[in-house]
C-alpha cells in the first residue's frame, strides 16, 4: 500500500512541475521575442532599401566640391557614385550604379590622376580632381 502511495506522489508532482513549467517557458519566450517591433517608418521598405536610403548623400547641381568616402555611396541624380580606392599609383577607381536599370550591378571607370586633374565626366556631369587618397576621394564639379 505505501508503495502505490509513493508512485502516486510521484507522478503527481511530475505532473503538477511540466503543467507550470510549460506556461511559465512560453511566458519568458513571448516577453523576450515580443519586445522587437519594427519602426513604422520601415513598413513597406526591404531592409536593403532603408539601407542604401540611410547611407547615401547626394551631389547637387549648386555643389561644388564633393568629398567621397572609400565605399560609400553618393547619389547623383538617377545613378549612385561608389569611391573604391586608388589602383596602382596613377589610377583612381569609382563604381556607377545606375538603380533604375539594376541596383545590383555596378559599372567601374578608372581615371588617370593627370588627367582627371585637368577634368573628366561622369554622369552627365563634368568634374576636376582635387585630391585623391587611399581612403578618400575630392571631387570639384565644373561647369
Amino acid at each position: 500500500m505505501d508503495n502505490i502511495r509513493q508512485k502516486k506522489w510521484f507522478s503527481t508532482a511530475v505532473f503538477l512541475v511540466i503543467a507550470s513549467g510549460i506556461p511559465l517557458f512560453f511566458f519568458i519566450y513571448a516577453k523576450t521575442f515580443s519586445s522587437y517591433q519594427p519602426s513604422r517608418g520601415n513598413l513597406g521598405r526591404t531592409p536593403q532599401t532603408s539601407l542604401r536610403q540611410q547611407n547615401t548623400s547626394s551631389i547637387s547641381a549648386q555643389q561644388k566640391k564633393v568629398f567621397m568616402l572609400l565605399n560609400k555611396k553618393i547619389s547623383a541624380g538617377k545613378a549612385e557614385l561608389v569611391y573604391r580606392g586608388l589602383v596602382g599609383q596613377s589610377k583612381f577607381q569609382i563604381d556607377v550604379i545606375v538603380p533604375e536599370f539594376d541596383p545590383q550591378v555596378s559599372y567601374p571607370y578608372r581615371f588617370s590622376i593627370s588627367d582627371a586633374k585637368k577634368s573628366f565626366r561622369l554622369v552627365n556631369r563634368n568634374f576636376k580632381l582635387i585630391s585623391a587618397k587611399k581612403g578618400a576621394l575630392q571631387i570639384e564639379q565644373i561647369k
